[in-house]
């Protein structure tokens, strides 16, 4: 159980790191491809990970688990091999973080001297407070919390952390105006389609009758109704 938890733990560090990377790769400096960049990501969301484990299961296997808790053990400097790559994603990351908001608000003082815009504080504040969460920032305090003499930073681990997934979802999902539009978007085919559908399986009156035609005979030529419904048919298909 505490490999499993050092491993899982240090993926979601990998990842926050890999965030910081994408990020930093579309707005600071752009370089590679997409196809490069996922092989890159994947090799670290997963594979430093499994590496940091391995080597540190291979040398102290035994400061794997306590009897108080499933965890790296404090004593013998094991918890090093979570704490030391944690803090260096961390620093990363902050450095991602200062540079990716000098841009923006280069970025909103220019707009401030083009039209006039006031807002570059409220916009630079709003960047970090949607970038802190899925960066991973607020874990410093889970890296400090180390020892029985941090009780005020556990505290402030616990409650700023597991908010973590809260904020993601906050401004990444329901605050984005692109989520919201594509949204929308998947929303109105979904009406569209079922429409359709409703269109397709609604029973026309019988007008083979009205058109004399004998029943089992199969009429050459499409009668009035089938010709309204399938023309509406392909207005709402071309509509989506």
């Amino acid at each position: 159980m505490a490999v499993l938890l050092h491993f899982f733990f240090l993926c979601a560090f990998a990842w926050m790191l890999v965030e910081g990377l994408h990020l930093y790769s579309m707005v600071v400096k752009v370089f590679g491809s997409e196809g490069s960049k996922h092989f890159y990501y994947y090799a670290i969301g997963w594979g430093c990970p499994f590496v940091i484990c391995v080597v540190s299961m291979t040398s102290s296997l035994n400061s794997y688990g306590e009897d108080g808790n499933c965890w790296l053990s404090l004593k013998n400097g094991a918890i090093w091999a979570f704490v030391a790559p944690a803090l260096f994603v961390i620093m990363v990351n902050i450095g991602i973080l200062i540079a990716v908001t000098r841009i923006i608000s280069r970025i909103s003082a220019e707009n401030y001297k083009v039209h006039g815009d006031a807002n570059s504080v409220k916009l630079t504040t709003k960047a970090v407070a949607v970038l802190l969460p899925i960066l991973g920032i607020s874990w410093i305090f889970g890296v400090v919390a180390v020892n029985d003499h941090s009780l005020l930073f556990q505290y402030m681990f616990a409650v700023f952390n597991s908010l973590q997934g809260f904020f993601i979802f906050l401004f990444h999902c329901l605050l984005n105006s692109e989520v919201r539009a594509a949204f929308k978007h998947k929303t109105k085919v979904w009406t569209l389609t079922s429409s359709s559908i409703r269109n397709i399986n609604v029973k026309p009156f019988n007008s083979d009758i009205m058109n004399g035609h004998k029943g089992g005979v199969t009429p050459t030529k499409m009668n009035t109704w089938d010709k309204s419904t399938n023309s509406a048919n392909r207005i709402d298909l071309s509509a989506v």
